[in-house]
This record gives structure tokens, C-alpha cells and sequence, in this order.
């Protein structure tokens, strides 16, 4: 599969040390492999965001891979990266109006 990368993924690349980023990279290779690499259908989790299926990829480090899969053009997007911090520290944030 192609494995495209969102402008916000390029820019938080910028911001990562050499070897985090080379660990970023080839956890995008094993995102290329998605349909044939059980271990990276095993560690993701589908959430459902505004409607839309969406995948975190959940790597050996503090680093979680957000990206979309669609099988009929073999395309995984992804949209975003973050840490398990940045995420628990929004876990109370309502985002829903008054």
C-alpha cells in the first residue's frame, strides 16, 4: 500500500530527533504492509472520529500513529502523530459546545 503523509505528519517530523524519526519511518513501512502484517492490525485501535473510521497505530514508544486505511485505491493517510502524553492530556478537554 502507499503510505501518504499529511502536512502536519511532515511538519512534526521536523521537530523529532534522528533516531525518532528513523523509528517513525519504519513503523510507516510496516504501515505500507497493513493488509498482510497482522502485528500492525493488532496494535492499532479503529476509532470513530466525526463519522470516519480512523486507526491509532500503537508503537513500542510513547509515539501513536493516527491514519486512515482505504482498500480500494491502497491508500494509508496518516494524519497525525502523537505521544501518549499530548493524548492524556486532552482526555478531559470537552470539545462539545455549551
Amino acid at each position: 500500500m502507499q503510505v501518504m503523509l499529511s502536512e502536519r505528519v511532515k511538519t512534526a517530523l521536523n521537530t523529532l530527533s534522528r533516531d525518532d524519526r528513523e523509528r517513525v519511518h519504519t513503523w510507516f513501512d510496516y504501515l505500507r504492509n497493513w493488509e498482510e502484517d497482522a502485528f500492525v492490525r493488532s496494535q492499532s485501535v479503529m476509532l470513530n472520529v466525526q463519522g470516519q473510521s480512523m486507526y491509532m497505530f500503537r508503537t513500542s514508544t510513547e509515539v501513536r500513529i493516527f491514519y486512515t486505511v482505504d482498500l480500494q485505491s491502497k491508500t494509508v493517510t496518516v494524519i497525525d502523530l502523537a505521544t501518549k502524553d499530548t493524548i492524556l492530556s486532552f482526555g478531559g478537554v470537552s470539545t462539545g459546545g455549551s
